[in-house]
């Protein structure tokens, strides 16, 4: 609103977009036309209490941004080639906000993790699931 050229980024995960303040603030950077401000939604498909088709369906998700009056895309939140390109091409639009939803695999890597539920807010972790874990990934540091 400031007319300023710096950029805001917002990271948001897709349980926490089920809020209404954040639709709220949506509509508001809409109808400011605030191309400078760029959500980024992390679209893991997994929520605190469970998968989020079965608490709170978001689908279609890129259309209900769009219907915001956000420019959106999807991409693969893990391809780092596509995220850059999308961040290079940023604002999508001169005069809309940008909602980038980025498809992601919650625990990706980690075999007994991915795709998991459970290990949503798991935070104990015993010696033998550390050491799968940094298997995974590579060994320690």
């Amino acid at each position: 609103m400031q007319k300023r050229s710096s950029r805001v980024f917002v990271v948001m995960g897709d349980g926490e977009i089920n809020e209404g303040s954040v639709w709220e603030a949506a509509m508001c950077a809409s109808k400011h036309k605030l191309a400078n401000l760029c959500a980024i939604v992390d679209y893991n498909k997994i929520q605190s209490a469970g998968f989020t088709a079965e608490i709170q369906d978001l689908e279609p998700l890129l259309d209900k941004w769009r219907a915001f009056g956000f420019a959106a895309v999807d991409v693969d939140g893990h391809d780092v080639s596509a995220l850059r390109h999308t961040f290079e091409n940023l604002p999508l639009k001169s005069d809309k906000p940008t909602a980038i939803i980025c498809h992601t695999v919650k625990g990706k890597g980690i075999p007994f993790a991915e795709n998991n539920p459970k290990w949503h807010h798991h935070a104990k972790f015993r010696a033998p699931e550390l050491d799968e874990m940094y298997a995974a990934v590579g060994g320690r540091p």
